[in-house]
């Protein structure tokens, strides 16, 4: 690999530089931070929502953010692009999960919403009672939704889902998006605005909504221990988690 040209490094957050809502560890931190003073652009791609990223990783200190698994993007203190569900299909959404009692976590840019007390609901989270909560005159009124984990497998609901949504399955919930939006297209836009060839962009991350931008990144890292769709889709794979496998990634363009 040429060190000597700039990089454009794309970081999964939940399995790949940290886990559980905690801080990544000061091994990846401090390899983030050597990256960027070198002069290669780094930034966060995560499938959660603006509203879900928490501060102990705001704080490692990035290029810009993609968030939503695509939906969100910001370079500095500019939003470059914001994709949230229709109000139409997200009152749809709503109301076929009332309806059938599915556990649902709405992302948002503001807030997260739970509908029927989805896992690890955090008592903060509002209740959305209803899909007029998001109507005119609704509680939550104009505020935008990008995307939502819907738990457990898909049944019938999947017929109101497809085909206006990115329906990505893992193991045990859906992640649903607007159709189009995915980590390879924030990544396109993200390189086309600041300059840096695709080729020279590379990718880490160990999921099934990271097998996009792992596929489209110059470079696309699976971290140890991914499901084998990722790592069929990734050109090598680093380290895992616990062995600072995103670190290992960075200082090779620091050699």
């Amino acid at each position: 690999m040429d060190n000597k040209r700039q990089r454009a490094v794309f970081l999964d957050l939940d399995g790949t530089i940290a886990n559980h809502n905690r801080p990544p560890s000061e091994t990846v931190t401090a390899a983030i931070r050597r990256a960027r003073a070198a002069g290669h652009r780094v930034f966060l791609c995560t499938g959660r929502a603006p509203a879900y990223i928490y501060d102990a990783v705001r704080e490692v200190g990035f290029d810009g953010i993609v968030a939503a698994a695509g939906g969100y993007i910001r370079l500095g203190g500019e939003v470059l692009y914001r994709r949230f569900l229709s109000g139409e299909l997200l009152r749809t959404v709503i109301g076929a999960y009332l309806e059938n009692g599915k556990a649902v976590l709405l992302e948002g840019e503001v807030n997260m919403y739970a509908v029927n007390t989805p896992p690890y609901h955090k008592k903060e989270w509002p209740s959305v009672t209803g899909p007029e909560d998001f109507a005119a005159g609704g509680r939550f009124a104009g505020q935008g939704v990008y995307k939502f984990t819907a738990y457990g497998a898909l049944g019938e609901e999947r017929r109101v889902l497809e085909p206006a949504m990115n329906l990505i399955c893992h193991d045990t919930y859906v992640e649903a998006l607007p159709a189009g939006v995915n980590k390879a297209d924030g990544m396109r836009r993200v390189l086309e605005r600041i300059g840096v060839p695709q080729a020279d962009s590379i990718a880490v991350g160990d999921s099934r909504n990271d097998i996009d931008m792992l596929l489209y990144a110059g470079t696309g890292v699976a971290m140890g221990g991914s499901p084998a769709e990722v790592v069929q889709a990734a050109d090598r794979v680093t380290g895992t988690l616990e062995e600072n496998g995103a670190a290992a990634v960075l200082e090779e363009l620091l050699a």
